[in-house]
């Protein structure tokens, strides 16, 4: 079992999970659902681009760099982190203006989506998070 943690300060800010493969993430999810399921953790092997479809205008943007780490929303330890950055959305997190969500210590560590038209997903850093077995 892994477990992500801020490099900063190593609080933990994940439950406990399974590396998963790629062939586990599924960026062309329905809003709300999230592209790997609760318990993996899928590390993205190249800038991910994902496919957003608000009012049905299909547009793809780069949202997280090469080794970013993908896990289900439910993996999240939430009061170990908080909201940071531009983070904005009308009933959640939009993720389109990048990181936002930081460390207690407030390294950001993470961009979450979570907004009605988004994909449930987050997407840890990979040079601000430690992840141990």
């Amino acid at each position: 079992m892994i477990k992500i943690s801020c490099a900063a300060c190593g609080q933990i800010l994940t439950r406990d999970g399974r590396w998963g493969d790629i062939s586990e993430w599924d960026n062309l999810v329905a809003e709300r659902c999230s592209p790997v399921a609760a318990g993996v953790f899928v590390r993205l092997p190249e800038d991910s681009v994902s496919v957003l479809q608000p009012d049905n205008q299909s547009r793809t943007q780069v949202y997280s760099p090469e080794n970013a780490v993908s896990a289900h929303p439910e993996m999240v330890i939430r009061e170990n982190w908080t909201s940071a950055g531009v983070d904005q959305g009308c009933c959640g997190s939009s993720g389109m203006d990048g990181p936002n969500r930081a460390c207690t210590c407030w390294q950001m560590v993470a961009t979450e989506w979570s907004d009605c038209y988004t994909q449930a997903e987050i997407r840890f850093l990979p040079d601000t998070i430690v992840v141990s077995e």
